[in-house]
């Protein structure tokens, strides 16, 4: 006990210095990155940039400080909150992070939830069921998820779901002749659901789910490639069927056995694979005109937007670290042994 709790501790420690030197890395290459595209940042902002007007904005943002002063000023106004106001829409940048966020998050999630359910139920149906139809979709699954493009997933669907039959909008959120329920969550399906109105919570779902179907091909693929591997695993396989010889029913097999083993690499599939999620969630949200964070962050850039490009770019960042490091722990604490022992095939 005390030697699993000094790796966990071990784990944790390497995890934490990791994380630290992420940030300076990311923060740094933000920083210099955002400074080297050509163009005033303030110019583009002021409707008539006259010289001196220009000099007296860039002065009060700080932006003719040293480099070196600027950097540590904008490392500690990023952990204190502070990040000053969009040059575009001179809101605060926290402000507008707020309002976006949720609908990214609610997107993500609902895609992960759902990748998660199609491949976990694809993969063991398959090697439960020993059916044939069901391992080809289960293989045939792994191959849409991981080749096509997820904007070439989105057209598609977009033009059958909504242009041919009909069942759901083209794009948006939610519907405009209806009022939005009180944002308490920031998510409408579980705002909608706070407020006891099922028509709000049909709309909110209708909206959802092309988006989501769409963003869940990549998770469902991931999961359902890794669990169809550990599955067809000579070892799991001879448990399996000592398990069955003690007179084991397939419930307590399946649901107490086989998938504690198999759910620690699930987990971590899942978590190094968010930033890919949140990647594809901006595409997503382009093609079906989604006003998440990921359609934020692409006109911040284009229109250099230096605060929201260096704190939000950031902020996302560290959130696809957070989790990653997460999803590490959790399957060291479901199965230490074979967290132990991917990591010594790595070194």
């Amino acid at each position: 006990m005390k030697a699993h709790a000094l790796r966990f501790l071990g784990l944790v420690g390497r995890k934490v210095g990791l994380f630290v030197a992420i940030f300076l890395i990311a923060s740094l290459a933000l920083f210099t990155a955002i400074r080297a595209i050509p163009g005033d940042p303030v110019a583009l902002r002021l409707k008539n940039p006259d010289p001196e007007r220009v000099a007296q904005e860039r002065a009060r943002l700080g932006l003719d400080d040293p480099v070196i002063h600027q950097y540590v000023i904008y490392v500690k106004r990023f952990w204190t909150g502070d990040w000053g106001r969009s040059l575009l829409s001179a809101r605060p940048v926290r402000e507008d992070v707020s309002r976006y966020f949720p609908a990214t998050l609610e997107l993500s999630f609902c895609g992960l939830f759902l990748g998660i359910l199609i491949g976990v139920l694809t993969a063991v149906f398959a090697e439960v069921f020993h059916l044939g139809i069901l391992r080809r979709l289960s293989f045939l699954l792994g191959t849409i998820g991981l080749t096509l493009p997820i904007f070439w997933i989105g057209l598609l669907s977009l033009i059958v779901g909504s242009l041919w039959l009909g069942w759901f909008p083209g794009g948006g959120r939610f519907d405009f002749s209806l009022i939005k329920p009180a944002n308490v969550t920031g998510f409408l399906t579980i705002d909608s659901l706070l407020e006891g109105d099922p028509v709000k919570l049909g709309a909110a779902l209708n909206y959802l789910a092309l988006p989501a179907f769409c963003l869940s091909f990549y998770p469902a693929a991931q999961v359902c490639s890794i669990l169809r591997a550990r599955l067809q695993d000579p070892h799991l396989v001879t448990l399996v069927a000592a398990l069955r010889a003690r007179g084991l029913g397939p419930v307590r097999i399946w649901m107490r056995h086989v998938l504690k083993v198999v759910s620690a690499p699930v987990v971590t599939v899942i978590g190094t694979n968010f930033g890919a999620l949140l990647g594809g969630a901006v595409l997503t949200e382009t093609v079906f005109s989604w006003p998440g964070l990921g359609r934020y962050m692409v006109t911040a850039v284009l229109d250099r937007d230096l605060y929201v490009v260096q704190n939000v770019l950031l902020l996302v960042i560290l959130l696809v670290v957070s989790v990653v490091f997460l999803a590490d722990f959790i399957a060291y604490l479901i199965n230490p042994v074979a967290i132990r022992d991917s990591e010594g095939e790595e070194s």
